[in-house]
């Protein structure tokens, strides 16, 4: 019985899972952005645009071009490279179903890992 509502469950799992799946196309806008720094601290909220490059990738340039980066959407998660004060970042955002996004970044060399973002479409 047990194993019959497992398979169950991972079997209804497989043909939901793909409808919740992004389209990288669909993030394209302009975004509030309000985060923490890797130490905890909290940040002033800035902007960031989502363009998407002949390639494919997605390009990210937050707070006018101070900070850019590439973007790649795999399923409900947009995994980013960056350039942040001369350093390099990494971003694993979960894509929300309102098109919002949240997750946690880290910048080299930086002491702690609470870096979080939360980007909110305008």
């Amino acid at each position: 019985m047990i194993r019959s509502i497992a398979l169950a469950s991972v079997m209804m799992v497989a043909m939901v899972a793909p409808g919740f799946a992004q389209d990288a196309a669909s993030l394209v806008g302009k975004y509030a952005v309000t985060g923490t720094d890797t130490d905890g601290a909290k940040y002033e909220p800035g902007s960031l645009v989502i363009g998407k490059e002949a390639s494919g990738a997605l390009s990210i340039n937050w707070d006018g071009g101070d900070y850019v980066g590439v973007g790649q959407v795999a399923g409900n998660v947009l995994a980013v490279a960056a350039v942040a004060d001369g350093k390099s970042s990494i971003f694993i955002m979960n894509i929300a179903p309102d098109g919002s996004l949240s997750g946690k970044w880290w910048r080299r060399t930086d002491p702690g890992s609470k870096g979080t973002e939360v980007w909110k479409k305008k």
